[in-house]
Formats: structure tokens, sequence, C-alpha cells
């Protein structure tokens, strides 16, 4: 018969050394339930760190040379919560810190702590994010700055850093790289500290960066005029098409300062092959210059192009230089007698903005004022009004006009036959009989005071 497992010697002895053992890990549990570094700062229990009390040895503990404690110290501090406040001011310098967990740790901390009283935290704590090593944080970290817009200016330099790691191992980093370089244009003129890194940045292997960089430079205040010439490199050389347009528009949007750039944008208008590039070029070239007379000539003849696109954007263009274009008008007369509507309409804005010059195409502007397209009627209503040159053949097309069916059409000959029409009977007939009839309390308002300006008051 078996032994008894009791009586077994084999059982008895590991039992007697199991026994020993087992306590003496307990015992070591119950002393180690506080860590190293918590003793060294006279911490006994985690409950004892989340005490007010902890505060300053937790403070102490933040400067700690191990990385570790640093680390933990930061953490026990944020698990305080805003009851920690006191902590603010060392936390935001531990974002600094050279290891990211610790830095990491700081931001949860600031997180869970929150200040009132200093506004920067926000901006202090998104810098923190965008140094994390995962592209994904740091694009949302850029992406949340820049829904701050000016107010994250002090966030300008990380920026800076981050548009710079054009060598980093993950490929997807360059998203991270574009939402950095958007939010640098919505922090606009405060971020222009910005502008040399983004020039060094023209010769960068990815064209999505080379045209955010051209989206977003024209927004960064005076200093992006050192990048003219760069701009005009790339609008000449890219090969990436989608680079050259935003180069382009970037050159127009930059104005007068880009004067520099008329001859190549002209060139590109005359002979570019894609017309989304002719279509900026034109853009640019009316900003760029409104008084050039080699513009001007040209767009002038492109009124005549083919392609009605063309001739839309070189229309667009004129309209878009004012008075300088006085030499266009018979083009611009010629263009409004027939021809695709979105040329015809531009030609008409282009023709009001010459002034009184433009008298010489009353005629077309007052057959087009009661013509099938109600942009059309309204664009050539307003530019009678501008021209300011009155004949009884346009002061009758307008009063015609009072019965339009578009309210904005009917509004824009009211305060046409403001402009042309001092004390005319016919007028004043038109607008009291108009102001009795309308319907549009806003057209109503303009119609008293235009019967006011003509000397007739409300009846």
């Amino acid at each position: 018969m078996p032994a008894n497992r009791e009586d077994n010697p084999s059982t008895s002895q590991r039992n007697s050394i199991f026994f020993p053992i087992a306590c003496l890990l307990i015992i070591m549990a119950i002393l180690t339930s506080c860590a190293p570094w918590q003793k060294k700062y006279d911490l006994k229990s985690k409950e004892e760190m989340a005490e007010l009390e902890a505060i300053p040895r937790l403070l102490n503990a933040l400067e700690d040379k191990d990385w570790f404690i640093r680390k933990e110290a930061a953490k026990a501090l944020g698990n305080i919560g805003p009851e920690a406040e006191e902590a603010v001011p060392a936390l935001k310098l531990a974002l600094n810190d050279k290891h990211y967990d610790v830095r990491n740790e700081a931001a949860k901390a600031l997180e869970n702590i929150g200040s009132e009283l200093d506004p920067d935290l926000p901006v202090l704590i998104l810098v923190n994010s965008l140094q994390s090593e995962g592209w994904s944080r740091a694009k949302e970290a850029a992406r949340e700055l820049g829904e701050m817009g000016p107010k994250a200016k002090k966030a300008v330099p990380a920026l800076i850093t981050v548009i710079k790691k054009d060598d980093h191992y993950m490929i997807s980093y360059v998203y991270t790289r574009i939402e950095a370089i958007r939010t640098l244009g919505k922090i606009g003129q405060d971020a222009e500290m910005a502008v040399p890194a983004l020039i060094n940045l023209f010769s960068d292997f990815s064209p999505l960066i080379r045209k955010e960089i051209c989206i977003v430079l024209p927004k960064l205040g005076k200093e992006s005029k050192a990048a003219i010439p760069g701009i005009i490199d790339l609008a000449l050389k890219d090969p990436n098409i989608q680079v050259r347009i935003a180069a382009t528009q970037a050159l127009g949007i930059l104005g007068l300062d880009s004067k520099s750039a008329m001859p190549m944008l002209v060139d590109v208008f005359v002979n570019e092959q894609n017309i989304a590039l002719c279509e900026q070029a034109a853009f640019a070239m009316s900003k760029a210059d409104p008084s050039s007379k080699l513009a001007i000539d040209v767009l002038a003849r492109s009124l005549r192009d083919p392609d009605p696109l063309i001739r839309e954007y070189a229309a667009k263009a004129l309209s878009n230089m004012g008075e300088n274009v006085t030499n266009a008008a018979p083009a611009l007369t010629y263009t409004l007698i027939k021809d695709e509507d979105a040329v015809r309409i531009n030609a008409a804005k282009a023709l009001g903005n010459i002034g009184t010059d433009g008298r010489y195409a009353l005629q077309q502007l007052t057959s087009a004022a009661e013509g099938s397209n109600e942009n059309l009627r309204k664009e050539a209503v307003i530019a009678l009004g501008k021209i300011g040159y009155r004949s009884k053949e346009s002061t009758q097309a307008l009063l015609r006009v009072l019965k339009d069916p578009i309210a904005e059409v009917r509004l824009a000959a009211v305060n046409s036959l403001m402009k042309t029409s001092a004390k005319d009977p016919d007028v004043t007939a038109g607008l009291t009989k108009m102001m009795a009839e309308e319907k549009n309390t806003e057209i109503k308002k303009v119609i008293e005071k235009a019967l006011q300006q003509l000397g007739t008051q409300k009846k």
C-alpha cells in the first residue's frame, strides 16, 4: 500500500523549503511597494504621492539626473490634477527635457492640471507633441496649432524644425511637414521668420512640399519678397505642373513685388499649353503690374484667341487692371458684341473699370443690360453707372431694367441711375413708380435715397 502523502519525507522536505521562500517574497513585495526612487524622495506609497504635501518632493524629483525619475515625477504631478497648479512652471521647463518620455509625461501632466493663468499652455503642450517620433501624432498637433491661427505664434520655431526634417526615416512624415507648412500660413505674418527655411526647401524631393510652400509664402508678410526669384524659377522650370501653377499664382498674390516676373508671365500665357497655368499667368500679369503696356497689349490681342477660356482669362485679367486698360477698350467693346457669356461678363467689368473713357462702349453696354444672361445684365448696368456718361438710350434702358426679375439687377439699375441722372423727370417718375411696386425692403431703402438725391422726397 502506498505511503500516506503527509508521511512522504520528500514532500515534507519540499514544503520546508518553499514556505520560507514564499514568506520572503511576500515580505519583499511589501518592502518594495514603493520604488527606490520614491524612497529617495521620502515618498512612502502611491497614495502619499497623490497628496498635496508631496508636491515639493515631486518637484525636486523632477530635477533628478535620472530621466526615469523625472518622468515618474511628472506623471505623479499630473495625477494630482488641478490642485498641483504650483507645478506648472517646472512642468513647462520639463517640456524642453532632452528625453522624449519626460517631455511626453510633462505635457500630459500640464493637460491634467491646466492653468487658466497661462494662455500659452495649450501651445506648449502641442509643441511637445510636434516632437513625437510618430508622424501621425505630430501631424495632428500641427493641425491643431493651425486652428489656433496667430495665437500659435510661439510654435513657429518648433514648426520650422519639423519642416526641415526632409531626411526623416518615415516616408509618411512628409504629410506632417505639409501640415506644419500650412500652419505657418495660418499663423500669418507672425511666422515670417520661417521664410528662409521655406526658401531652402524649394529643391525638396517632394512636389507636395514645393507646392505647399508656394501657397503659404505670400501669407507671411513682407519677408516673403525674398522668395520671389525662387518662385519665378519654380514657375518656369519645376518638373511638376501643379508646382508651376502654384508658383505662378503666388506671384500674382504677391502683387506689385512680382513686377520683375512680367516677361516670364507673358511668355507663359502666350506659349504654355496647360490651360490652368495660363489662367494663373493672366491673373499674375494683372496683379504684378496693372499698368504694364506689354501685358495689356498681349491680353487685348488674346481677346480674339480661338480658345474661349483664353479669351475669358484675358478679359478677367483686364477687368482687374482698372483704368489702365483704356487702350484695350476697342477690343473689349468688340468682345461685348458677340462672345461667350463668361467673356462678355468680364469685358463689361473691364469697360466699367476704365471709367469715363469707357463711354465708347455705351451702345454695346446698353444692349447687354437687357440681354438674356442675368450676370451680364448686372455687370453691364454697373458699368453704365461707373462710366457715368448719360445718353437717352442708356437712361431708358436702365429704367426698363428697374422691372428686371432679378433683385440684384434692379438694385444695380437704381444705383446707376443715381450716378447718371441728375434731376431727370423720367428717372424720378420711374423710381417713384418702382417705390410703390417694389417688394424688396433693401431696394426700397436705396430707391428712397435716390429720390432724395434727385431732389424729390418720398410721398
